[in-house]
């Protein structure tokens, strides 16, 4: 009896465009068997509702009319210099797994950065993982360098067994001595001593006083234009469970905006933003009574991450935070690497965006708002 064989899909058997409404239902279902969490309420908060874009900025790759993998991008407005620019932060690419390892991630990426090529944004970003990063390198993305991760491992056995990608990564090698030893002496910290600040937390979004926070000391580095309209959007993933926790001294200080999920048994809190960056004395003071309040109402969490410049180094290290580029962390933590790729637009010239090198990592300030979906 002969045998059948199965006719494996040819590269020109792939078709590439934009994104449609009739692709939605398809997206979500594919997102949600590649990463987990794909619903239509998320896709609208992402795609649909972000405030940038008037169009779903998604390129998808088809077979015989059906999807099979996309390159989805979020528009964000950022500051560089004194100019307010349009860029492109990549994440998120799929593929289905009957279809791997025939070019889909490089092709579609390809028509995503000819695509915006073709229209306002100067530039794109992203931080990939050790298996995109070689299709953004092959497209001409340039590593700027390696963007430190504060955590504070409250709970090292429920990291020991590497349930968690991303900010857990580390829990990977945690099962070793040396990095339970460590991990453990980190729960045994107590929270630093708080001035006297008035804080008030919000279970909804505050995005007035959020914009004015960041106005009254925004960073000098690239960075995502912070509107009342940017923190109303960009907090209202249904995926993540947010509060605001404002410091007054008379007035707003301070604020700290936090994110909470549970992921296969494990709960993280990120210390998505903090502002204001730049400011007095009493900024820090603030910020204090903040992270001390943070952790306080964390203690359920099995970790907290922070990353961006807006927290001064020894308030966190007071309150049990870690920075992942030095040892041990730097040991046991995947690298959260950021990378740039040229888009072109009238402000951009030989990597650099209104006379600003998007290759020097000092003149990068991102936090959690603009580095992931978290």
């Amino acid at each position: 009896m002969a045998k059948t064989t199965t006719r494996e899909p040819q590269a020109d058997e792939y078709a590439f465009r934009l994104f449609e409404p009739s692709d939605e239902e398809a997206f979500v279902s594919l997102y949600d068997a590649t990463f987990g969490g794909g619903s239509a309420e998320w896709f609208e908060w992402k795609y649909v509702e972000n405030p940038v874009a008037n169009y779903v900025p998604i390129v998808v790759a088809t077979r015989d009319g059906e999807l099979v993998g996309a390159r989805p991008c979020v528009p964000f407005r950022m500051r560089v210099g004194d100019r307010t620019v349009e860029a492109v932060r990549f994440g998120d690419t799929m593929v289905h797994p009957d279809h791997r390892r025939r070019g889909l991630f490089t092709r579609m990426t390809q028509r995503t950065v000819e695509y915006y090529a073709a229209l306002d944004p100067a530039f794109g970003f992203n931080h990939p993982n050790e298996n995109s990063l070689p299709g953004y390198r092959t497209l001409g993305g340039r590593v700027v360098g390696r963007m430190p991760v504060a955590y504070r491992v409250q709970n090292p056995a429920a990291l020991a067994d590497g349930r968690l990608d991303g900010p857990a990564a580390l829990g990977a090698s945690a099962a070793t001595p040396l990095a339970r030893a460590y991990l453990d002496g980190l729960t045994r910290l107590t929270r630093p001593a708080t001035p006297g600040f008035t804080i008030t937390r919000h279970d909804s979004t505050p995005a007035e006083t959020l914009a004015d926070l960041y106005e009254a000391g925004p960073p000098e580095g690239i960075h995502a234009d912070r509107t009342p309209e940017f923190y109303a959007w960009r907090f209202r993933n249904p995926q993540w469970e947010y509060r605001t926790y404002v410091a007054h001294d008379g007035k707003p200080v301070a604020g700290i905006v936090t994110g909470t999920q549970r992921t296969d048994g494990v709960t993280v809190t990120t210390l998505a933003e903090a502002v204001p960056v730049a400011g007095t004395d009493d900024r820090r003071d603030a910020f204090v009574a903040l992270v001390g309040r943070v952790v306080e109402d964390a203690g359920d969490a099995d970790l907290l991450a922070y990353s961006g410049r807006s927290i001064p180094e020894g308030v966190l290290a007071a309150a049990g935070f870690h920075w992942d580029d030095r040892p041990p962390l730097s040991w046991l933590a995947r690298p959260n690497l950021l990378v740039t790729t040229e888009l072109g637009g009238e402000v951009y010239s030989e990597w650099k965006v209104n006379g600003v090198n998007l290759l020097e990592l000092s003149n990068w300030s991102l936090s959690f708002c603009e580095q992931d979906a978290r």
